[in-house]
């Protein structure tokens, strides 16, 4: 093994100057090396966007057609270990942290990143009157208020607030029942003007309106730089870091095989009164297979997800022989994600009903742009793949390992699975304002496809779920495939979920909410009733399974006072 100390490229710790150009160099020579070790004496050093290298991406369920400035760019490379020995990253402006693309047995571990001026912004409610409330800004968080909208202002960027999360500062989670009231098409109704220095007012905000004390993070700029972009790489794995915040998501993974995430924290900074860290979601992967390993894992506070996994459904959009068709990518946040590659077999679906009626194989792939694909296929396709239809890659699913993490205090929901691969969710501790697990699938909005076929959720606790009900979910277990009149469907769209020796710590009535699943077991769970948040004084919980086939619930362990009701 070869070490390559950052030293020897004239970057010392703590320094304050940029060492962009010198991490290029330190890389280039690694490139030289068998299996090297690029170390960093333990200190701080910090990262600026000019001097680093430039490449277009198309990132999944990130914002797209645009360059991104990356700081570490590990292109092609093998066997590399990057060991931060405990050191601080801190990263300045729109700069992606750490691309890894088409690079195998790769190792990041040991260090913390974070912003120095962060993307969000943060401030507390000091007055509520009429349709109106004050708000505190600190100065760390510099604004101008530009033809009545509030905007930001940080390192090389300028971006107009687009919505409010309101959280309560005891529990540091989202204040209950309050949800994205405020957000998007709500927040844009708000007029803002500054009654003194570092204090704005939001007025024209109707009856419902913050908490007098309540933090408030505001929501700016795009999904522009997740902290690691994983490229069509192989065996990579992120060991003992701790992420604070990124411009975007925490991880992202795209056709990379064998992840494994391993004691990486995303987490809020101490010694700051900060309420959030991640962008987006904590991690994301996207038509990624072999094993996604998260294990021993703390996930708060990001203002989306801690983990998603799905494919995406193209959509047909034209038939153009025989044997080729026109697809789309729909959403804009997919746009340019290689779905298909020749060999590959794809699975055609009905839209509406998420049901498969044809399986066959990639001949050929051409690229139009990023919306549009020539695609011909290895035999002639029937009639019934029409306007209808959507097509997703079989080839390509993942199995996932979520063990002993601790996910909590973010915006929307938890663990959403959406893949055909083998699932296993055990020994986590999950508290999120709305479902603990989503496990959904849809081919008309969002375009995350993979029906589960074999998932264990074992051994967990699920404490005080969806405390914005029904924002982001309607059960601590919620199994909601986008089906149209799924009552009148012959077949299931997932399968064999097993749900086992879970405790629920519950407010909220409904445990286990599901559809379209052939093979569910509910069996030797606890219940008990939280006092955290108010529930119905004769509160009965629920697990309600409609359309379902094979199932069994039984042995569930309650209090006295709680009922049971299971209605499938």
């Amino acid at each position: 093994m070869s070490i390559v100390n950052m030293k020897d490229f004239g970057v010392e710790p703590d320094q304050g100057s940029d060492a962009t150009l010198a991490v290029f160099a330190a890389i280039e020579k690694c490139k030289e090396l068998e299996r090297p070790t690029l170390v960093f004496p333990k200190g701080t050093y910090h990262f600026w966007p000019e001097y680093a290298v430039e490449r277009q991406y198309f990132i999944p369920n990130h914002d797209q057609n645009k360059n991104r400035r990356i700081t570490f760019p590990l292109i092609g490379m093998k066997g590399l270990t990057i060991d931060g020995r405990g050191s601080e990253f801190i990263f300045h402006g729109l700069t992606l942290p750490f691309v890894l693309d088409g690079c195998q047995e790769m190792t990041v571990k040991n260090l913390t990143i974070d912003w120095e001026r962060p993307m969000l912004s943060q401030g507390q409610v000091i007055g509520v009157a009429n349709q109106s409330f004050d708000v505190e800004i600190p100065w760390d968080y510099p604004y101008d208020i530009v033809d009545r909208q509030l905007v930001f202002k940080g390192e090389g960027w300028q971006e107009p607030c687009k919505g409010i999360i309101e959280m309560d500062p005891l529990t540091k989670s989202p204040l209950f029942q309050s949800g994205d009231y405020l957000n998007y098409g709500n927040y844009a109704k708000l007029h803002v003007k500054e009654v003194s220095p570092g204090v704005v007012r939001f007025s024209e905000a109707g009856s419902q309106l913050p908490k007098l004390g309540s933090q408030l993070i505001f929501q700016c700029g795009e999904r522009d730089c997740p902290g690691f972009f994983i490229n069509n790489s192989t065996d990579t794995q992120l060991m003992a870091i701790d992420m604070h915040h990124t411009i975007g998501m925490g991880v992202i993974g795209q056709r990379s095989e064998n992840i494994s995430l391993q004691s990486f924290n995303v987490k809020l900074r101490e010694g700051t009164n900060r309420l959030f860290t991640t962008s987006a979601d904590a991690t994301h992967f996207v038509y990624c297979r072999g094993i996604i390993d998260i294990e021993g894992c703390l996930f708060e506070n990001q203002m989306d997800d801690p983990c998603n996994v799905h494919g995406i459904y193209m959509t047909f959009f034209k038939r153009i022989a025989e044997d080729t068709l026109l697809l789309r990518l729909n959403h804009k946040q997919q746009r340019g994600a290689e779905v298909f590659l020749p060999g590959e077999r794809v699975r055609f679906i009905q839209k509406q009903s998420l049901m498969p009626h044809f399986e066959t194989l990639v001949k050929s792939v051409r690229c139009l742009n990023p919306e549009f694909y020539l695609v011909t296929f290895d035999r002639k396709l029937p009639n019934s793949i029409d306007l209808h239809s959507a097509v997703e890659n079989v080839s390509w699913a993942a199995d996932l390992r979520i063990r002993n993490c601790i996910a909590r205090g973010n915006r929307a929901r938890g663990f959403l699975i959406t893949t055909s691969g083998k699932v296993w969710i055990e020994g986590n501790t999950i508290s999120t304002p709305g479902a603990a697990i989503k496990i959904s699938g849809d081919a008309n909005y969002w375009f995350e496809s993979g029906a589960v076929q074999d998932i264990t959720i074992r051994n967990n606790v699920f404490q005080d779920c969806n405390t914005c009900f029904p924002e982001w979910g309607s059960a601590a277990i919620d199994i909601d495939p986008e089906i149209q009149k799924p009552d009148s469907q012959g077949d299931c769209y997932h399968a064999n979920i097993i749900i086992e020796n879970n405790t629920f710590i519950a407010f909220h009535p409904y445990l286990v909410k599901g559809q379209s699943v052939n093979g569910v077991f509910v069996r030797n769970n606890v219940v008990k009733r939280s006092e955290r948040y108010p529930s119905p004084k004769q509160m009965t919980f629920e697990v309600i399974l409609k359309n379902c086939k094979n199932v069994i619930v039984d042995h569930i362990k309650y209090p006295s006072e709680p009922l049971i009701i299971v209605k499938y």
